[in-house]
Parts: C-alpha cells; sequence; structure tokens
C-alpha cells in the first residue's frame, strides 16, 4: 500500500485504518489475558515475532515510515525543531512504589513526564497525582482495567466506565486529561468517547510490529493531528519491553534504535513520544536502565527539542484546549 502524503489527511486515513484492525482472539477470552503470568506473555509475542512473515513493502514500514511524513513539518515547538514527551505506563499496583526512583533521575536532569495509571489496578492517591503536577509532570488515564476488553464495548458502557472514574477521583476531571489505551488496543467507539472526556489520545503508535494486531500496524507519522473531537499525539519511539524483550536487541542495540528514529523525528519536525514501563525500566534493572539514562541525558543536552508532557504540548503548540 502506498499512501497519499495529503498530511494531516493521510495520517486520519491510516489512523481509522488501525482503529478498525480485527479484534485480537484474546480479547474474547472468558478470562483477562492478565491471568496468564507476565514471562509466558511476553515469551509468546516473541515467539510470533520470530515466526512472522512481513510484506517489506506493507505500510507502515517498521522502524522508519516516511511515505506520509514525506517532507518536514513546519510547526514551531517553541523555536526548537521537535519535541520530546516521555511516558510510563504504570500497569500494576507494584509500580507505584517505581515512580519516586524513576523520578529521582528525572528531577536530576531535568526532565518532565507523564505518568498513565490504570483506575482499576494502579490509579494513585489524589495526593501522588498532585505532588506529580505540582513538579511538572502530568497524570493520564491508561484505559480502566487493562484487559483489551474497553474497545469492545458500547459506547454507554463505556462512558460509565469513565463517569465511575471521575466519581470516585474527583480530582480527575481537573487533572486527567490524556488517555492511552490498554496494549494500544483501541476501536471507532472507544476513540468517539475518549473525544467526549479527555482532550488528548496516546492509544496509535505511527508504527509498530508485533503488537496485539500482529505484523505491523499504526498511523504512518510521527507529527500529532486532530482525530475527531481528540489531539492525537502518536507513540513514535518503539516500547522499552518490544525493543529488549519480543525483538530480543541487547541495550546498546535498543539505544541505537532509539537514537535513529529520535534523529528521523528531528527531521522530520515531528514529536518523540517514549513510553516506558517501570517493571521493566527502571534502576534496579541495569541492563536497559543504563541505556535509557544514556538516552535521555542525550535528549536534554540537545537544543532543538522542546521537552514537554502531553498536555502542554497540546495546549502550547497546537492550542488545544484542555
Amino acid at each position: 500500500m502506498q499512501p497519499s502524503t495529503d498530511e494531516p489527511a493521510s495520517a486520519v486515513r491510516a489512523a481509522t485504518r488501525y482503529l478498525e484492525g480485527r479484534r485480537p482472539l484474546f480479547t474474547r477470552l472468558p478470562i483477562s489475558y492478565r491471568f496468564v503470568p507476565l514471562p509466558v506473555r511476553i515469551g509468546m509475542l516473541s515467539l510470533l515475532a520470530r515466526v512472522a512473515r512481513e510484506d517489506p513493502d506493507a505500510f507502515p514500514a517498521w522502524p522508519v515510515e516516511s511515505r506520509i511524513d514525506a517532507a518536514p513539518s513546519r510547526i514551531d515547538y517553541a523555536g526548537r525543531r521537535a519535541a520530546f514527551v516521555l511516558t510510563h505506563d504504570v500497569d500494576s499496583h507494584g509500580e507505584l512504589d517505581l515512580v519516586e526512583p524513576i523520578r529521582q533521575f528525572e528531577r536530576s536532569i531535568g526532565l518532565p513526564s507523564a505518568w498513565g495509571f490504570v483506575p482499576e489496578i494502579s490509579w494513585p492517591t489524589e495526593e501522588v497525582a498532585r505532588s506529580l503536577v505540582a513538579e511538572g509532570c502530568e497524570v493520564y488515564c491508561h484505559d480502566v482495567g487493562h484487559d483489551g476488553r474497553l474497545p469492545y464495548l458500547d459506547e454507554a458502557a463505556i462512558r460509565d466506565a469513565f463517569a465511575r472514574i471521575d466519581d470516585a477521583s474527583p480530582w480527575a476531571r481537573e487533572l486527567v486529561r490524556t488517555f492511552r489505551a490498554g496494549q494500544l488496543l483501541t476501536s471507532p467507539t472507544l476513540m468517539r468517547v475518549v473525544g467526549e472526556r479527555f482532550s488528548v489520545d496516546m492509544s496509535i503508535p505511527d508504527t509498530e510490529r508485533s503488537g496485539p494486531y500482529g505484523g505491523r500496524a499504526g498511523c504512518g507519522t510521527v507529527v500529532p493531528f486532530r482525530y475527531g473531537n481528540v489531539f492525537e499525539l502518536p507513540l513514535t519511539l518503539p516500547q522499552d519491553v518490544f525493543a529488549r524483550h519480543v525483538y530480543g536487541y541487547s541495550a546498546d542495540e535498543t539505544l541505537q534504535l532509539w537514537t535513529r528514529k529520535l534523529d528521523h523525528i528531528v527531521a522530520t519536525g515531528g514529536v518523540a513520544v517514549m513510553v516506558l514501563h517501570p517493571t521493566w525500566s527502571n534502576p534496579a534493572r541495569p541492563d536497559l536502565w543504563e541505556a535509557i539514562r544514556a538516552f535521555l541525558e542525550r535528549i536534554v543536552d540537545r537544543d532543538d527539542v522542546l521537552l514537554t508532557t502531553p498536555m502542554r504540548l497540546a495546549s502550547d503548540v497546537f492550542g488545544v484546549d484542555a
């Protein structure tokens, strides 16, 4: 497939194809996939990635897709060529204890970050949420139950799920204006309801391989765009767990992968959105952590990249209302 390059129309069409992807079988099982031990799940994904046969001309290419972003964007990122957004998906309750050790490093280099909590699993207290916001970070809603089923509920059920979050945590309506679906699984129905409650969505990668949809999938652009009533901020850097544990890259190879993609994003005038999962990416796991430290320190030292958070980027650069 060769998409046209009338950005952002091509990005919207590609995003629509992503949203309409076939529902994965594991989301139809009578029990949540989360009952399968994490190492087993990662092992299965790794096996599928090794045996998968891919069309080298398929869209989107991985790790860099440049057909939609054929020409550099003219977006002014506060006088810089591109922007960087660091996010953390806190998928389990135990990972709450890792927030502070990770933030200690980020504070030391002056880097803000955004933290995604799962309402039914890892939702923070108001005190934790406000303390993160007070130091320039952001808190976002990461799915509801992270079981792969939210995108396939009807609109009323999704609205009820979001309403229950706000009823239980009234502060969330004020502080939490960004959403990311669990496993990046989304749908047209979910996106419509997300647009009613949130200002920013981060559920669509520009390009991903061997994810829940299998093969390669994504919107094909590293430049944010409007999708319906929501501002879409694509995930543009390969995920930590996929690079290191599914694709089997070494820590050094993962660092090179991120660096190569960052160079493409800066040249394109896009946004480098990185997601780290505390269970895999924290100071107690020095192998990958040292690569992460090196990558983040390099970004902070650049003078052509704006360091920001999802909602701040949407508001300050793109004029999105909170």
